[in-house]
């Protein structure tokens, strides 16, 4: 099954809770791209939906998963759902699930809570709004039910908790006349360790929303811009086969998710926006190509980011730039023939507009007006040359006798105190960093990498980088993340990581994130490398 998200709300007027009015209005008009086929269109108006369901459904879109946002009972942006798909006439011709946006926002009224209280009834409304449809997508007879954010959830009970309100959830839904629940975790990770926790959590299956941020080996890991042709062989040629391996090792499966680009210019403005370039149909179907090779039988499910997240540069609805092109790639891969691509007529267009004529005539000037691009860095690649053969296991130590402070590369971290167990260090800025080098040992000798230190009073993920020859500066593409270690070690074996062997010979060193900003502190002992 091949699925969409949805980003609904392209109705909106001033006057909602957030004070906004429709995006078509505060950022797509005063761009010069993207543009929709069907204009600055309301998409809580069924008429609009009397050529996406014929248009999806045609061209192998089985299912969308549809953005729902809600909050100890407030909703935001429900219409697109329950006024626009819903009350059009063909509903049925293709399924949909909720995908439960649950982050903050300055749309809700109430703070967040994710509790079980508040879980069991948000189950309740679920069932009794959508599950029972007939259009509802199941899996086994299980309404699929999606989970933005599992870091968010996890706020709420750590994970003992989420697991018992996942379990009760679950129960609810039984006790309410169906199955069981289906339930898929929107990931943040792609380390071994999370996705055995989310097995642990109780999750039917994992996806991604977006793999734009991930850094090709083409780009340095700073670029504003990366191109999308070489992300697109990324994920085909190995994100995909790894999440496949690591994720059957795990017990969850895993559903590949695919996606059309990103620009969010529109939204964050030139300066601040992150791109994909070059994005095409043609690189978007060897994506999804790849993804489709590396679907699990058991569920097997393909996700495409998004149908219509204008504001973020990834959309495969059918636009002024690329027509047809994502949908007719989505089509050829599956063997579709003869997909609906009628479009709508000027006067439809007109009717359903958000903008005004004033405002429309802005935003067509606004078409030919200049719209800076953005030139990614390109890394700067050496040569894998043979080193010797190194002694096995290679430790750095960190206790007060091993690697002296000097040989230590920090950068907004600060050494407080070295005892015979250890370092202990505290983050003294944002995107802190500890550097090891001074060595170099044939890759093919490393067969796993083990931190023992711990976090002083939290849990959370580490990022490590390496360095080789090939590629002397550290880079996200060679790159993986850890979870901190709960018993004093945690490790990886590099058969897990999607780069590891294409990452070029010798190791010549070592980066480790240990957080994301100021004030944390943590204690490494050892970091070694094992044949």
């Amino acid at each position: 099954m091949v699925g969409v998200y949805y980003f609904p709300g392209w109705y909106r007027a001033a006057g909602n809770p957030a004070g906004e009015s429709s995006e078509w209005r505060s950022a797509i008009m005063k761009a010069a791209v993207p543009r929709a086929a069907c204009g600055f269109y309301n998409d809580s108006d069924p008429r609009l939906w009397a050529y996406y369901i014929p248009w999806m459904s045609t061209h192998g879109i089985d299912f969308i998963a549809f953005d729902w946002y809600y909050n100890a009972g407030q909703e935001f942006l429900q219409d697109s759902l329950d006024k626009g798909f819903l009350r059009a006439k063909k509903n049925r011709d293709v399924k949909f699930c909720v995908h439960w946006c649950n982050h903050g926002g300055p749309w809700w009224i109430k703070p967040l809570d994710q509790s079980k209280p508040a879980m069991l009834a948000m189950t309740d409304l679920l069932c009794a709004r959508y599950f029972h449809r007939p259009n509802y997508l199941r899996i086994n007879n299980r309404p699929v039910f999606m989970i933005y954010e599992i870091n968010t959830l996890l706020g709420f009970g750590g994970e003992d908790g989420v697991r018992d309100t996942l379990a009760a959830m679950r129960k609810r839904a039984k006790e309410k006349g169906f199955t069981d629940l289906y339930l898929v975790a929107v990931y943040p990770s792609n380390s071994p360790a999370y996705m055995a926790k989310l097995k642990n959590l109780g999750f039917d299956a994992f996806c991604a929303y977006t793999y734009c941020w991930m850094r090709p080996p083409s780009v340095t890991w700073d670029t504003p811009a990366v191109p999308y042709p070489d992300l697109a062989d990324m994920m085909a040629d190995y994100v995909y086969p790894n999440l496949e391996r690591v994720s059957a090792k795990a017990g969850i499966p895993y559903w590949p998710t695919t996606f059309s680009g990103w620009d969010d210019r529109p939204r964050a403005g030139v300066e601040k926006a992150f791109m994909n370039i070059d994005n095409s149909p043609e690189a978007f179907q060897r994506m999804l190509k790849g993804a489709l090779k590396h679907v699990n039988p058991a569920s097997p499910v393909v996700l495409v980011e998004a149908w219509n997240e204008w504001g973020e540069g990834a959309c495969i609805e059918p636009s002024k730039q690329h027509g047809f092109g994502f949908l007719k790639a989505i089509a050829d891969s599956l063997g579709k023939k003869l997909p609906f691509e009628g479009l709508p007529s000027a006067d439809e267009i007109a009717s359903w507009s958000v903008l005004t004529p004033d405002e429309l005539k802005v935003a067509k000037e606004n078409e030919s007006k200049p719209w800076p691009s953005k030139e990614p860095k390109k890394y700067p690649f050496g040569k894998s040359f043979d080193a010797p053969k190194a002694q096995m296991p290679y430790v750095f130590d960190f206790t007060e006798d091993g690697i002296p402070t000097d040989d230590i590369g920090l950068d907004n971290v600060a050494v407080k105190e070295r005892t015979s167990e250890g370092t202990w260090f505290e983050t003294t800025g944002g995107d802190p960093k500890i550097v090891v080098s001074k060595v170099q040992i044939p890759m093919k000798q490393i067969k796993r990498i083990t931190i023992e230190g711990k976090l002083a009073d939290s849990e959370g993920e580490m990022e490590i980088y390496w360095a080789t020859a090939r590629m002397p500066e550290y880079t996200g593409f060679a790159s993986a993340l850890m979870t901190w270690p709960s018993s004093g070690s945690a490790s990886i074996d590099v058969s897990d990581i999607l780069s590891w062997p294409s990452t070029g010979t010798p190791f010549i060193g070592l980066r480790l994130d240990p957080a994301s900003g100021a004030g944390v502190r943590f204690q490494l002992r050892r970091i070694v490398l094992a044949d």
